[in-house]
This record gives C-alpha cells, structure tokens and sequence, in this order.
C-alpha cells in the first residue's frame, strides 16, 4: 500500500510544489538564522584564545641592556626580540596630539612581525623602506590614524643614550637631536598587549627593518616576548628567573588575557541567548506554517479516503511533505547560517578573530541541521495526524465559536461593519475554508511582547551604561595613592577631608589573596567619609572583619554564593601566609579600573578585615600590624556632595593633582556589548517580522476565504466602504488583542531577561520602563496593522457579488 502512498505524494508535489518550495524557504531562513546565531555565540567565545594561540604570548620581558640568556632559560619555548627606539612627541597628519605615556615604537624583525601583530587591514609594509610602518587599531580608534596616515618621529641622536638614561632615572627629558623620520601607515594590526583589559590603552607603531637600519644607534631599550613551553603554569619560576636578569622587568599577559576573555564573553552570551530565543521563535512560526500547509491540502483527503487510504496511510502521506520541506530547509540552513557568518564576531572579538570571513562551522552548522530536520518532523506530526482524521470534510459547513466580544460590540450599537470585524478577528472559522485566527493572534501577541522586551533591554542597559553606580563606580573620581610618580596619598587625603564639599571618602589597596583555593584580586576598603564607595548587586558591602562580597564570575568559580563560607588565604607583611574563613554577604559590581579583572571578577573586604588576616593572634601580632597598616592605600575614591559647590571643589583637586587623579571609565565589557547591543533589537525585529507576516496572512486568507459571506453582504445593500471598514476592524481588532496581551508580557520579560543577564555580568540589576516609548510602541502597533490592512481592504472593497457568489 506504500505504492499509492507515493503515488498520491508525486501528485501532491506537482499540484503544490510552489508552496512546499515556500515551506522549505521559511524552514531554511528560520533555520539558518538560530545556526548562524549560535555559531556566532561559539566563534566569539574563542575568538581570543584562538588569537592567542596564532599571535599571543606569555610574557614580555623589558631591559635596558640585552638579555641573550633569556632564551636559554629551561622555561622558555620561543623568543621574539624587539627594540624600542627613544623619540619625540610625535608629529600626526591626522591633526591630534598623541599621548606619548602610552605611544611606543617598536622595532621587530619581518620574521616575527606577523606573529607578534595580527593584519586587521591595509598590507604589510614594504621592509626596504624607512617610510612604511604599521599602526595599531587603538591608534585608529583613539586619533583617527588610517591607512595613509603620516606620522613624523623626532629620532634621538646617538650622542644622547646618557640624556636619555638620566631622563629615565627621573631627570629631564632631552629634545631630539636625530633626524624626524616621516612614516607612512599601510596597515592596522592588533598584537596582543593592545586589547583593552581594565588597564591604559596602548599605542604601537611598528616600522621596518630599513627604519631600523636609518636610525641604527639611535638610543633604544631591548624587550623580548615570550612563550614559556608550559604557559601559565611555568610562569612564577620564568619571573623569578628573568627578573634577576640585569634587572629586567616582567609583563604577564596571561592575566590580562583573562579580563579580555572576560569582557568578550557577555557577546557570546549575546549570541547564545538570540540563538534560543529565535529558535523558539522558528518553531511557533514553522508550526503554524506546516498546520496551515496541513490544513490546505487536507481537501481531498476524504475523497482518497472513500477510494480505500486508511488514516495511518493518510498521516504518512503528511509526514512525507514534512520530511521533504525538512530536509531541503536544513541543507537551505546551512547554506544561510554560511553566509551569515561574516557578520560575526563584533567588537574586540572582531579584532581578534584568525580568519574573519566566510566559516563553515561543522559541529554547529552539521548538529544544527539535523536537529533542525528532527524539530521540524516533531512539528509536523500533530497537523498530519490531524489532517488523517478527517473525513468528509466539504460536506460540513462551516462552524465558529461565538466570540463574546463581538457580542458584546453588537449590543453596544457598534456600526455592523465594526462587529463583522470583530468577529472575523476573533472568531475562528473552521471546515474546508478554516480561517487562521489563532495562529495570528498568538503570532501578534508574540511580537509586541517580543518588541517590547526588546525596549526594556535596551533602555536597561543605555541606562547602566550611563550609570556609572550600577557597573562598581559610585566614585566620581579616585587619585593614585602608591607606585611609580604617585604623589603623597596622605597629603591628598588630608586635603580631601578638609574640604567638606567633597561627600564620600573611600580608601582603597588591591592585594592579591587566594579564595578556597583560587587566586582572586581583592578591594581591601576603608570609608573615610561617608557610605564605602562601592557597588552591591545584591546582597550587601561587608561590614564585619570577617565578611567579604565577590564578583559573579568568581563565585562562580570558587562555587560560593551569597552565604557560604570561604576559605582566604594572604600573606603577611613578613611574607608569611595565613589562612581564616570569612562570610560571603554580597554580589559585587566591581570597576574596570582597578586590575581585579573587570565586571564579575575579584572580592572585596574591609581594610580591617583584610589586615586581621594577615595577623592573626600571636606574639607577633602589634609588629605585624604596624608594619601593614603602614603600607599606603592604592587609590583614594571621592564622590562630590550634591551641587554645584561639590562639583567645583572636585574640579579643583582634579585639576591640582591631575597628574594622578582619574576619572571612572566605561568597563571593556559593557564597551563590547554595547557594540553587539544590535542583538535584543535584531531578535525583536525578527519576530516583529514573523508576527507582521502572519497579520497579513489571516487579513489575506480571511478575504479569500470569505469571498461568500461577502458576497451575501453585498447582495443585502453593504458598500463597498463597509467592507473595507471591515478588514480594517479586523486588523484593529487583532493589534488591540495584542498590545493588551503582548505589553504586559514584554515588560515582565524583559524585566527578568535584564535580571538574570545583569546578575550574570556582575553589575546591579535596575531594567528601566520608559512609558513614552511603551506608548509609542503601541501607537506604531496600530498603525502598521492598519497598513497591512489595506491592500486586502482595497481587494475586498473591488470585489463583485456576481463573481464572489459564482465561485461556490
């Protein structure tokens, strides 16, 4: 019997092939869209580790004499070799002053260039001549230097590599004697030590080897990058060794490595979290297509019935259209979600990025297909089991529902083109000629909650973004108190509390401590004046000498939540460690700007607290802590009293101490995110789409099938005006449906969807309600229905009731 099956199926794809070409279309689309997505979220989050491991190192390694040696250290694998020339201010075409604490030039081999810095744009330079150079992207970012940008370096004269020590050694700083060099960008790249990490930006600029040869003797300092042969793990003894190499210093890139991960994963989250979203998305709106497909073909299935199909046979012949559109919508799938690719990743994750273009992702795209194609038979079973039930169909006229509302409207003396509207909005009507009512309402109703939480996200987050509170800097401002050319703490923090205009007060150190096991950077604070100058994303600031809060990524980590007790090792002043366990009270939101490792990551304890677990009970106890409480704090966190008196008395010790104060800054992580912020607004946009698409559907099948009734209300005096009125009640009918169902839950979901991915992220949970823009939503709701309304308006105001009455 499997032969007539087939032999009814080839009849079908002749007579339908145009709408099962269709279905395969939007099961392709939709399909294509969630892989591409979630391949997406999965190229972000390794984006960087795979940069890493093309362009990253360990280590690098900086010395004012050579270190031929360091190369010979058992925990090295491979040395690249850079020289650092001494120079001017810089001279740029792009007519912007250069911050020369943070510009460097650095001379490296053609050997290693490209294994130190990743082309983002432009070509290599030529390496015969001196005029060609490559520039960073923070420098393209910062100061608009493009390719064919001009830079002029005043070189330092080899009569001056004394000046230029003594300059070093704190003394002043020599003009230029050597000749000014005019280089010519042909390429952006992007080396590892430039990524943002919580720390200040850097700014290279790489020249060639016959740069280096015209300026050959020009004072310059020696750096190495490294990879050790066990990365991470062989690092502490790599440190000790090389720092006792001529008194080298060591930069650790690994754990600036991790806040870049860090801050590119909200993206991947991003794309993980559109990925499921638009996936629930494709499943209601392939659902409704393949019950629409189910219920259009299911004409004659009584007629093959009569002629001796059984329901099992009838259902098989469905679940074949379904396997048919499944299967060339997944391969379709794979093809979009291809050549979508491009457009990820975004951002810093763009940047970092290997092999940025077309990829063909296997195990998303490959897994992703064939979930797909099984997705799709699931959805496909209930219309085909439906559509075999089925018997008899054309001799049952059509039944409805009596829709209350429409009841209602009808007592009420609403116009009958009004209460017509309504009903064909409301009521479903059901035989050979069923009318998609629910379908449109639910797919309605979905796209403006989807739009609407799609506001409340996006308002959500400009206002955290702009909100320097929610992100860990309720400080306005925090001046350096220790390391190289800070000035006095102590008599900046007397000048501070003398100065009443000034309202908060915290000290601050970031030591590093060790949490159950797990190395963590800490806030040890103390509030000089007022409530301490940090952020709690839920929970509370500890208070107690033995309570601490965390960042979300490491109470995660270290599996601790609000409550728990953990285990903090530190080390005393004699070097020491001790070890006592403190409470965890709170979530803390923690500031890109002090190297804990950006939102979600590092702890935090009182000052006190901090100093008990350094010394504990013992004999020694009065000398240990004399000894810490002796040690300056890092930063000075200041906070203006409301007004205009505080703002200027702040604008005054900024401006005195300028050389060590600072202002809070955006963290990476939010910067990142912003950039992929396209991602709640791209999912609103698609199933603001889905749900338009299916409005148009029901306005368009409505009058098609209709084409009776209407006929009949012509007949009896109605003008073509009132019919028009009708599909425009219609339409009315359904946006009002579904801004009074969809608005409420818009709002609650984007309140929760803001909840969960705040908490996550590590900063303070606030969604924000605009009530303007959820009344413009609405309005605009309206309005696009009524547009869509009017071409089936305008087609069923021209019908005649001749032609309408013939066709039955």
């Amino acid at each position: 019997m499997m032969g007539a099956v087939w032999l009814v199926f080839a009849a079908k794809l002749r007579r339908h092939w145009r709408s099962w070409l269709l279905l395969s279309l939007l099961i392709a689309v939709a399909s294509g869209f969630v892989l591409a997505a979630a391949a997406a979220g999965r190229r972000t989050d390794s984006a960087f580790p795979r940069y890493v491991a093309s362009h990253g190192y360990d280590a690098i390694v900086y010395s004012v004499r050579p270190l031929p040696q360091l190369a010979r250290l058992p925990e090295v694998a491979q040395v690249t070799p850079v020289k650092m020339p001494f120079y001017g201010q810089p001279r740029c075409s792009c007519q912007r002053r250069i911050d020369m604490s943070a510009f460097s030039v650095r001379e490296v081999r053609p050997a290693g260039l490209r294994r130190v810095a990743k082309l983002v744009a432009g070509r290599m330079p030529d390496q015969s001549s001196p005029h060609e150079a490559l520039a960073s992207f923070t420098l393209e970012r910062d100061y608009g230097v493009h390719l064919g940008t001009v830079i002029g370096l005043p070189m330092a004269a080899a009569s001056q590599w004394h000046a230029v020590f003594r300059a070093m050694a704190g003394g002043p700083v020599p003009k230029p004697a050597g000749p000014t060099i005019a280089v010519r960008v042909v390429g952006i790249v992007a080396a590892e030590n430039e990524f943002p990490a919580g720390q200040s930006p850097a700014y290279d600029l790489y020249p060639t080897q016959a740069f280096a040869e015209a300026t050959r003797g020009t004072p310059a300092l020696p750096a190495y990058y490294v990879r050790l042969r066990h990365g991470q793990a062989g690092f502490g003894r790599f440190e000790a060794k090389a720092s006792g190499l001529n008194g080298a210093g060591v930069q650790d890139l690994a754990r600036p490595a991790a806040a870049i991960i860090s801050s590119i994963h909200p993206q991947a989250v991003g794309w993980a979290v559109l990925a499921a979203l638009a996936g629930l998305v494709a499943i209601a709106v392939v659902g409704q297509a393949l019950a629409r497909q189910a219920s259009a073909e299911n004409t004659d299935h009584a007629a093959l019935a009569a002629l001796g199909l059984s329901p099992r046979q009838l259902a098989a012949l469905g679940m074949l259209r379904t396997l048919a559109a499944a299967v060339a919508g997944a391969a379709g799938a794979m093809v979009v979600a291809t050549l979508l690719s491009p457009l990820a990743p975004v951002g810093e994750a763009r940047l970092a990025e290997p092999s940025p273009g077309l990829s063909f992702d296997a195990v998303v795209i490959g897994l992703g297909a064939l979930a797909a194609v099984a997705v799709v038979l699931v959805l496909g079973m209930l219309p085909a089991l439906r559509a075999a039930r089925v018997r008899g169909a054309a001799d049952r006229g059509p039944a409805t529902r009596p829709s209350a509302v429409a009841s209602a409207a009808a007592a009420a003396g609403v116009p009958a083109s009004a209460v017509i509207g309504i009903r064909h909005a409301l009521e479903r009507r059901r035989g050979t000629r069923t009318i998609p009512v629910g379908t449109a309402l639910i797919g309605s109703v979905a796209a403006v909650a989807a739009v609407c939480a799609t506001a409340v996200f996006g308002t959500s987050l400009a206002h955290l973004t702009t909100t320097p509170a929610l992100y860990g800097a309720p400080f306005q401002a925090y001046f350096n108190a220790s390391g190289p050319g800070a000035t006095d703490g102590r008599s900046v923090l007397t000048e501070l509390k003398r100065d009443r205009a000034i309202g908060r007060i915290t000290l601050v150190s970031v030591p590093a401590i060790t949490v159950n096991h797990i190395s963590v950077r800490a806030i040890a604070a103390t509030a000089v004046r007022g409530r301490m100058l940090l952020s709690a994303a839920e929970g509370r600031l500890p208070a107690a000498n033995d309570e601490m809060a965390l960042g979300a990524s490491t109470m995660r980590r270290i599996g601790a939540g609000i409550g728990s007790l953990v285990r903090v090792s530190v080390t005393s002043p004699d070097g020491a460690p001790h070890a006592r366990p403190f409470r965890v009270v709170g979530l803390l939101a923690f500031p890109g700007d002090f190297g804990t490792g950006g939102l979600g990551t590092g702890a935090a304890l009182t000052t006190a607290g901090y100093i008990g677990a350094q010394c504990p009970p013992s004999p020694g106890q009065a000398r240990c802590r004399r000894a810490a409480e002796a040690r300056p704090a890092d930063a000075i966190l200041v906070r203006a009293a409301p007004g205009p008196a505080g703002s200027t008395a702040l604008a005054g010790h900024i401006h005195r101490h300028h050389d060590n104060a600072s202002r809070s800054v955006v963290p990476v992580a939010l910067v990142n995110f912003g950039g992929s912020a396209s991602f709640p607004l791209l999912l609103g946009a698609v199933v603001a789409l889905c749900g338009l698409a299916t409005l148009a559907h029901l306005l368009v099948v409505s009058v098609a099938r209709r084409r009776t009734e209407r006929g009949l209300l012509m007949a009896i005096g109605m003008v073509r005006r009132q019919l028009a009125a009708i599909v425009f009640w219609q339409a009315t009918t359904v946006a009002v449906a579904a801004i009074a169902a969809g608005i409420p839950l818009g709002i609650a979901a984007g309140q929760a969807i803001w909840r969960a991915f705040a908490i996550s992220l590590g900063v303070v949970p606030v969604p924000v309600v605009q009530a303007w823009l959820i009344g413009a939503l609405a309005a605009s709701v309206l309005l696009t229905a009524n547009a869509l309304a009017t071409v089936p308006a305008v087609t069923a105001a021209r019908s005649r009731p001749g032609q309408l009455l013939r066709t039955e």
